[in-house]
């Protein structure tokens, strides 16, 4: 005899079900309301498909579009969409989902041809053919052994292949499938093809670009916002992975199982110090007209590191470099802003001394001396440093910080004196040809480690701050990357493999009774794909070493 399960379901009450009751069969028995479309859910605090089966009394929260979960099944069920609608249109070629762009996701064709604007319409066509007839979207668990025969009886996923063989034996799969299209996923995907309509699919030569509804109103979906320093970022990124011979997980796990990661790295290393030089030469070229450097990003994107070797190569170009960063000039703790959510908002633009830094910066371009004051992350006040500054003939003030290049924090400098420098971290690796890397999680397992390590934060308190660092990176920071003179990716091609070595352990401390526990394992589930490397070949002027500790700069 079937058994009857409670089911606390938040927003709504407690009810009784069958057991083995899926998630999607109780939605439909309830009135819940909803904005936009219910996507998936949390089942008490872990991120499933609408078709998980309950099997014992659980909590659950029924997620939309609009929550940041939401946003990621929607995305990976489009992108599985697209690669089953593309088989139809060109049964010959494999599509790559390859990196996020603007408001978007790019994706290529696996061929020497770039794809055609008559290709990309029939691919677009087609995926809306399929979402009108509503079809099922199955998932089923499976361990890696059989994982391993299904992909290898495709003939055409040798990097799905790749991956599983380096995966623990134990771990259980998710494959999700449309009629007989079958690929793997990490994230949960939708119930059905039905809920996957807000879309546009634009032809960006080479490839394409899957245009999503915006994060921050996601019933809004505007067109592609091309910005092409940020698209030639990533084609050099992608030229990067092709001389090291790695694009996905399991390529990366072939060269650590090897053992021969010292050169690997060193290769990684230089390529980043390369693209520095490169960017020093620009500055050096225009030397008369520069008096300031904005060196700006996103959280954890490796700012600092970055500028500091920036200003070495400038040295070695015989210029004269002064340091300076916005992180010195947040007001002290008590007088940071509240944020939307009730507590303080550390990553908005007002959490600075825009006053102070205005007259610290106008001074300073003056001839005039200033002090400049120091930050103390730990006790979250701010303090005289003793450092007193005056620029001499043929200094150069760099600016670093995630707001350098918002117009309130320079609005004393004339434009013409300005270079602008965009950093992130633009994940140059793939879990495999479908599943992409957000550079967003990227930047948050760095930003786990940096704030254990040096600013006195747990795992827990770091993922309960991240939705807030986002929500304020869409408004103040990626805005203004488009103005940027240049940019740099301060992604390492290895870096996951030496950050879950730090990462794993932190995340494994916050528990099932918070809501940050669905992160926590999305983020472990995320690392598992890779094997650990140890850090000792990591050099100590390495962009990482900023996040792991063992730096030779002083921070």
């Amino acid at each position: 005899m079937q058994g009857v399960i409670k089911v606390k379901i938040l927003g709504y009450g407690d009810i009784e079900v069958p057991s083995a009751s899926n998630l999607l069969d109780i939605l439909q028995r309830t009135d819940i309301k909803s904005k936009f479309p219910i996507i998936a859910a949390h089942v008490d605090n872990k991120l499933v498909s609408l078709r998980y089966r309950l099997l014992s009394d659980a909590t659950v929260k029924f997620i939309d579009l609009q929550h940041p979960d939401g946003q990621r099944v929607y995305e990976r069920s489009l992108e599985f969409l697209l690669t089953y609608a593309a088989q139809h249109v060109l049964p010959d070629t494999r599509i790559l989902v390859l990196h996020s762009y603007r408001n978007g996701i790019y994706c290529e064709a696996d061929r020497d041809e770039p794809l055609t604007e008559q290709e990309v319409k029939a691919i677009e066509d087609e995926m809306h053919r399929l979402i009108k007839m509503d079809i099922p979207i199955y998932v089923q668990a499976i361990d890696v052994e059989t994982g391993i025969k299904i992909f290898e009886s495709m003939g055409s996923r040798d990097d799905a292949v790749r991956l599983l063989r380096y995966m623990p034996e134990h771990q259980r799969l998710y494959l999700y499938r449309i009629n007989n299209f079958i690929d793997y996923s990490f994230i949960p995907m939708a119930p059905t093809t039905g809920l996957l309509s807000r879309f546009h699919l634009t032809h960006y030569p080479p490839g394409m670009v899957l245009v999503l509804p915006e994060k921050l109103d996601v019933s809004k979906l505007l067109p592609l916002k091309k910005q092409p320093k940020l698209f030639m970022t990533f084609a050099e990124s992608a030229r990067w992975a092709r001389i090291l011979g790695v694009h996905d997980a399991g390529s990366l796990n072939r060269v650590i199982s090897s053992g021969d990661v010292s050169e690997f790295i060193k290769i990684s290393e230089a390529l980043h110090e390369k693209r520095i030089a490169q960017i020093a030469d620009e500055i050096t070229k225009e030397y008369d007209r520069i008096k300031v450097v904005l060196i700006s990003g996103p959280s954890s994107s490796g700012k600092t590191t970055f500028t500091k070797r920036l200003a070495i190569q400038l040295r070695v170009n015989e210029r004269r470099p002064v340091l300076i960063s916005l992180d010195d000039y947040f007001l002290n703790r008590e007088d940071t802003p509240i944020g939307e959510d009730g507590k303080p908002d550390f990553d908005t633009v007002y959490a600075l001394d825009i006053d102070l830094f205005n007259s610290h910066l106008k001074a300073l371009l003056d001839g005039k001396e200033v002090e400049l004051p120091k930050f103390d992350f730990k006790l979250g006040r701010r303090f005289k440093s003793g450092r007193k500054l005056r620029l001499h003939p043929g200094e150069i003030v760099m600016v670093e910080g995630i707001h350098a290049l918002n117009p309130l924090l320079s609005q004393v400098v004339p434009q013409e004196v300005k270079y602008r420098i965009y950093v992130s971290a633009l994940t140059q690796i793939a879990i495999d040809a479908h599943n992409r890397i957000s550079t967003s999680d990227t930047r948050l397992i760095r930003r786990l480690v940096r704030d254990y390590l040096f600013r006195g934060h747990t795992a827990l308190d770091t993922l309960r701050m991240w939705p807030n660092v986002r929500k304020n990176e869409e408004k103040h920071i990626f805005p203004y990357q488009g103005q940027a003179d240049t940019m740099f990716n301060s992604a390492l091609i290895y870096e996951l493999a030496v950050l879950k070595l730090y990462a794993e352990p932190l995340l494994a401390t916050v528990t099932p009774d918070v809501p940050e526990y669905a992160d926590a394992v999305r983020l472990i589930t995320l690392l598992s794909h890779f094997l650990g490397m140890m850090p000792d070949e990591v050099p100590p002027t390495s962009i990482l070493r900023e996040f792991i500790g063992g730096s030779s700069f002083k921070y």
